[in-house]
C-alpha cells in the first residue's frame, strides 16, 4: 500500500509506555486544557436562530438557489412549497456518533476538513465522558510524519494520543490493541476521486478494518465534482456525510448536491475551533443557511 511494513505503529504522541490502546488506565479526571488553546466556537446566527429566515430582499427562492449553485433539477424540487419541508423530503439527515464495535473513517477530498471532523468527535467524546480511559483509539492512516501532525497538535491538549500507521499491516496492529469498548477513529490517506488509482487504498483500508466511511465534504466546492465524489464513496458503502466551512464558502450548492446522491446529512461545521465549531444538520439549519447571501 504505502512504504515498507512498519515493525510496529508509531505513537506520534501521548505516553510512551500505553496499554493496549495507548493510554493510561488510571482513572483521571481530563483537565479541560483545551481551554487554554482553543476557544470556544462563536455561533453564527443561522445556527442559533429558531425561526425560519426569511427571504432575502429583492429576491426569490429560485434566485437564491440559483446563486447557491443549486443545480436546476434540484433547484426546481425545492422550490415547491415551503424550503424546510422540500429539503425534508429530498435530503436525508441522520445521528452520527462514536461506535464501540464499528471504527469510523473520516475520509473525503484534499482540504475539506475532515481531519478537524475528526478531531472534533474525539474531543467532544472525551470531554462528555470526562475521563482518560475514554479517549478513543485514533489513528492517522498517512506515510508521512507531517500528516499526522495538525491531528497531534488538536488532540493532544485532551490527552488522546495520535497513532500513525502507514499501511494497512500497521492499521491493523493499533486494532489489535483496542479495549473492547473502546471507539476507534481513522483518519483516512488524502485521496481524489479523479486522481490515478482514485480511491483504492481507501477502499483496502475499510475492507480490511470493517470501517464506516464518513464523508467530509465543504462548502464551495463545484456542485458536479460535490456529486462525482458523493457517488464514488457511496460505492465503497459510504451513508453519512459531514458538511463542513459553512462559514468559509459563501454557497452551499455542493453540500446539498452531495446529500441528494444518497448522503445522509450529519453534522455542519461553521469555527475552526476543535471545541464546538459544528452542530447537528437538519432541514430547517440548512434552509436557514441557504438564506445566507451577500448583500
Amino acid at each position: 500500500m504505502m512504504d515498507k511494513v512498519l515493525p510496529r505503529a508509531e505513537l506520534v504522541q501521548g505516553r510512551q509506555r500505553t496499554r493496549k490502546a495507548g493510554i493510561g488506565r488510571r482513572k483521571t479526571r481530563v483537565r479541560d486544557t483545551g481551554r487554554e488553546t482553543d476557544s470556544a466556537a462563536a455561533v453564527p446566527d443561522w445556527v442559533s436562530a429558531r425561526q425560519p429566515s426569511p427571504v432575502p430582499s429583492g429576491m426569490a427562492l429560485p434566485d437564491v438557489l440559483a446563486w447557491h449553485s443549486v443545480p436546476v433539477p434540484l433547484a426546481e424540487a425545492l422550490s415547491e412549497g415551503d424550503l424546510p419541508g422540500a429539503l425534508g423530503r429530498l435530503l436525508a439527515f441522520a445521528p452520527l456518533a462514536l461506535e464501540k464495535t464499528t471504527p469510523l473513517a473520516f475520509c473525503g477530498p484534499s482540504g475539506g476538513g475532515q481531519t478537524l471532523a475528526l478531531a472534533r468527535m474525539a474531543v467532544a467524546h472525551v470531554l462528555r465522558e470526562r475521563h482518560v480511559d475514554a479517549a478513543p483509539l485514533v489513528i492517522a492512516c498517512d506515510a508521512e510524519p507531517e500528516g499526522a501532525a495538525q491531528l497531534t497538535a488538536w488532540l493532544k491538549p485532551y490527552g488522546v494520543p495520535v497513532f500513525r500507521a502507514a499501511n494497512i499491516e500497521a492499521v491493523q496492529a493499533v486494532m489489535a490493541r483496542k479495549e473492547a469498548t473502546q471507539p476507534v477513529l481513522l483518519d483516512m490517506p488524502e485521496a481524489g476521486v479523479y486522481a490515478p488509482g482514485g480511491l483504492a487504498v481507501v477502499a483496502e483500508v475499510l475492507g480490511q478494518t470493517a470501517a464506516s466511511p464518513v464523508v467530509v465534504l465543504p462548502a464551495g466546492m463545484d456542485a458536479e465534482e460535490a456529486a462525482d465524489t458523493a457517488a464514488a464513496y457511496r460505492q465503497l458503502g459510504a451513508e453519512r456525510m459531514i458538511a463542513t466551512k459553512l462559514d468559509q464558502a459563501g454557497r452551499i450548492g455542493s453540500i446539498i448536491t452531495a446529500a441528494a446522491c444518497g448522503l445522509a446529512l450529519t453534522y455542519a461545521g461553521y469555527s475552526p475551533s476543535v471545541r464546538g465549531g459544528a452542530t447537528r444538520c437538519d432541514a430547517a439549519l440548512l434552509a436557514r443557511r441557504l438564506m445566507v447571501v451577500p448583500a
